[in-house]
């Protein structure tokens, strides 16, 4: 068998890039397990952990709660938080007790060691207050972040609703506008009304007194009287019309 072929026959396995697993158990707060757990080569994924009593799977929870502590000391997003309740049993033979990360995308595993009472007892006392403290934190800051977003829409609803008033103010002005162009035409067309009553009344009188002339006057003076009250009548209306150009113009 040839070099070639010993190498075809050989089982590939697949380009998996190898688990970077590291975790700690930091505190056994009453009958609660705390700790972390993360992948350095996979930071977005959520490694499982798995709580063993005499080698049986007791428990097994995901390592995706959020602690600030953990984000502000590089340990990914920061979700790689755990915690679980422990009954009576679990407490009392925690002696016997193994916890173990195992990675979803690779199955390495990683032992956590279960400190001894006392020295879980006194980093709890250190480390779970400094956890709730933390925690007080993250919510105080995500409270801050949604005040300045909704602080953010405010301005911008402010803004629209100046935007609108303006426009209001400006269309009240046009109005305004329109109205005093109109209520000026109004003046104008009823002067000029007045005018033609009066203008109208001149004519009356003139024409009756054009036939009083005529009646009074003498067959040849009739055509001259005619002529000359035609060029009368034609003055008087080139007047009206001037004077309403000159009142609608204004």
């Amino acid at each position: 068998m040839t070099t070639a072929q010993q190498q075809d026959n050989e089982v590939r396995l697949p380009n998996i890039n190898p688990a970077k697993l590291n975790g700690r158990i930091d505190a056994l707060d009453g009958s609660r397990l705390h700790g972390w757990i993360w992948d350095e080569a996979r930071p977005d994924e959520a490694v499982t952990v798995k709580l063993f009593c005499d080698g049986k799977l007791a428990t097994e929870i995901t390592a995706d709660q959020s602690r600030v502590d953990l984000r502000r000391n590089g340990i990914g997003d920061g979700r790689h938080a755990f915690s679980m309740d422990l009954d009576d049993t679990l407490i009392a033979a925690r002696s016997r007790l193994t916890v173990v990360g195992v990675s979803p995308a690779t199955g390495m595993e990683l032992e956590l060691r279960l400190p001894a009472a006392n020295e879980l007892a006194a980093e709890a006392a250190i480390a779970v207050p400094l956890a709730r403290f933390f925690d007080k934190v993250e919510i105080l800051i995500a409270l801050n972040r949604r005040g300045q977003l909704a602080q953010k829409e405010l301005n911008e609803k402010l803004d629209r609703i100046a935007a609108r008033l303006e426009e209001n103010h400006a269309l009240a002005e046009a109005t305004k506008a329109e109205t005093e162009s109109q209520s000026e035409i109004v003046r104008r067309l009823g002067e000029l009304d007045v005018f033609q009553l009066r203008f109208d009344g001149t004519l009356r009188a003139f024409d009756e007194r054009l036939a009083a002339i005529r009646k009074e006057a003498r067959a040849p003076l009739r055509q001259v009287t005619i002529i000359l009250g035609f060029l009368s009548t034609l003055a008087a209306v080139m007047s009206f019309v001037t004077l309403a150009v000159t009142l609608w113009g204004g």
